[in-house]
């Protein structure tokens, strides 16, 4: 296995983060809500955090592969 060094993030790179993922996440929401699947607040809530748990694993996924803001730490 592939051994990877281990890093530090930038304050930006954790903002920057942040930020995009609020934007993914309130867009998630509207798209949920909008759509009006079901009268059902739970069920609602039960599937804003299925798409989100899995949108949210997808971007930090890609945020993996960007190197911008990443600082070289120790092994």
């Amino acid at each position: 296995m592939k051994e990877k060094a281990m890093y530090e993030e930038t304050k930006k790179r954790s903002v920057t983060k942040a930020v995009i993922w609020r934007l993914i996440a309130v867009t998630n929401s509207f798209l949920i809500l909008s759509w009006g699947i079901t009268d059902d607040a739970l069920s609602n809530a039960i599937m804003m955090n299925i798409t989100g748990f899995l949108v949210y694993y997808f971007y930090e996924r890609v945020c993996n592969k960007v190197d911008a803001g990443k600082i070289e730490g120790d092994k």
